[in-house]
């Protein structure tokens, strides 16, 4: 199954970039290169979704039930158009 997250990266003035995830707080990371800055992002954010989903797994019994959502995600684009 894959997923999409949103990333922003910012240039650096030291010639690296620094990026993190929008959807998940705490995934940041930087990098030499823009390539390589998106490679530990991917790297950092499985590490995030891995850590979140053991840990909220920790106390599950036979009454819990796990099922997936979806939502639908209006981008701040999107909101700035609506309110318009």
């Amino acid at each position: 199954m894959k997923q999409r997250y949103h990333t922003i990266i910012k240039p650096q003035n030291t010639g690296w970039f620094v990026g993190w995830v929008e959807e998940i707080p705490g995934t940041i990371t930087h990098g030499k290169s823009l390539d390589e800055c998106r490679e530990n992002l991917k790297d950092s954010l499985q590490i995030m979704l891995e850590t979140h989903r053991d840990e909220a797994r920790q106390c599950l019994d036979e009454s819990c039930i796990q099922e997936s959502i979806e939502i639908d995600v209006i981008d701040s684009q999107q909101v700035s158009t609506f309110l318009a």
